[in-house]
């Protein structure tokens, strides 16, 4: 089998040449500087400038795909799936196609089929021009949110509060200025409790889907720290959560291989609305959340089961409870930070940058200073590990004003 793989990531989180194995022939388009840290099983690696944005990723992968003719086209980043899915239809490839892609990359047709299907969300309007955004004010009131249709990781979020925020957003907002069409959408920002849904699908089938409680994803633009764990079997919204997402995976026109992440929002009286879903493994330390709890890594699995693996054998629970900590960046220099963490119960900590590095404030919920991993008995001690811990580095730190210099971004 001849595989394209379009790739984001660190390449030792990745190595889809092991993942694939002999016999297969995998090729990878990826940013600058993968090649000198990739194995050794890669027909060819093809790095590109501007990766992120550069349309010359489609360019180089038609050309190839001239040389290879691939089967695949293997994408795992929420940046390359409408570019992946454009690929496979272009070639007559198998894989998530862009029906499926447009579904869960753009969130208003996302909400649009969830609501059709009858799955719970906050009232929601696409916003192209001041005049969409007033007239759903004039209809839902304030507050709101409001968002790129196409983003991640809450990039480009705005909470509009009250008349004097919404007025400080429509002035600083470039997207709706001039006569283009924003492209963004705008929903009811309504009190909540957050959980992420993770899971995966093989072969059409729900192999696991699993909820954690979570910090607001929007935490990051008051400098608040990004904290989840995995529920306990026994808790009470363990089970709702887990049916309300199956229900959304079923009204959308899901991948039949494919992870997923899901945000749910539980409201003051209970209830539960569907925020947001992906067709791709969540983002931060999602990955060892599952590695840990469930003895599964979701992109390992989609990879095996692509080349013609059995499906994973999984637990009908967490055999340990496990979490993570992300604690934002905040404007200054980094005079000194630990590099190693004495508590127990962390199995992962990393600091982003060096010691005398300047940063700026986070840009996404996802940018972090500094980060950490924690197993325990259950989510309550796996909280109270990741809190001691946040509070440990918080205090062992030394800050002093800087220039800006941008944090790294974790993605896998």
């Amino acid at each position: 089998m001849n595989i394209l793989v379009l790739n984001r990531f660190p390449v030792d989180l990745v190595p889809y040449d092991a993942w694939f194995g002999p016999g297969n022939t995998t090729v990878l388009l990826t940013r600058p500087g993968t090649a000198d840290r990739a194995g050794a099983g890669y027909a060819e690696i093809v790095e590109v400038d501007g990766y992120s944005d550069s349309p010359l990723v489609e360019y180089h992968a038609h050309r190839l795909h001239a040389r290879y003719g691939f089967d695949r086209v293997v994408a795992y980043s929420e940046w390359d799936l409408l570019r992946a899915a454009r690929l496979r239809e272009a070639w007559g490839v198998p894989g998530q196609s862009v029906e499926s892609a447009v579904a869960y990359r753009d969130k208003l047709v996302m909400k649009e089929l969830l609501s059709a299907a009858g799955v719970a969300v906050a009232p929601f309007a696409a916003v192209d021009h001041v005049g969409s955004l007033l007239a759903f004010v004039d209809r839902q009131g304030l507050p709101l949110i409001v968002k790129p249709r196409r983003g991640a990781s809450s990039v480009g979020v705005t909470a509009v509060r009250d008349e004097e925020s919404l007025r400080a957003f429509l002035a600083s907002c470039d997207d709706l200025a001039g006569d283009r069409l924003a492209h963004l959408m705008v929903e009811t920002l309504v009190p909540n409790e957050m959980f992420n849904v993770d899971g995966l699908v093989l072969d059409g089938r729900v192999h696991l889907c699993w909820p954690s409680s979570t910090t607001s994803a929007l935490g990051f633009q008051d400098g608040q720290c990004l904290v989840a764990a995995t529920l306990d079997h026994d808790d009470p919204d363990r089970a709702r959560l887990t049916e309300l997402v199956e229900q959304a995976v079923r009204a959308l026109p899901t991948p039949p291989t494919t992870a997923f992440h899901a945000e749910v929002f539980k409201l003051p009286d209970g209830s539960l609305l569907l925020n947001e879903i992906g067709s791709r493994m969540g983002g931060a330390y999602v990955q060892d959340q599952l590695v840990h709890s469930f003895g599964v890594d979701p992109l390992r699995a989609q990879s095996a089961w692509l080349v013609g693996g059995d499906p994973p054998r999984l637990p009908d629970r967490p055999v340990t409870s496990s979490g993570y900590a992300l604690i934002p960046p905040a404007p200054g220099r980094l005079v000194r930070a630990p590099r190693t963490c004495p508590l127990p119960g962390i199995t992962l900590f990393e600091v982003a940058v060096p010691d005398g590095t300047v940063v700026t404030e986070a840009r996404s919920s996802v940018d972090s200073l500094a980060a950490f991993v924690a197993v325990g008995a259950g989510r309550a001690e796996v909280l109270d590990t990741l809190w001691r811990a946040v509070e440990w580095f918080t205090a062992e730190c030394e800050f002093e004003a800087g220039e800006p210099h941008e944090a790294e971004e974790k993605e896998a």
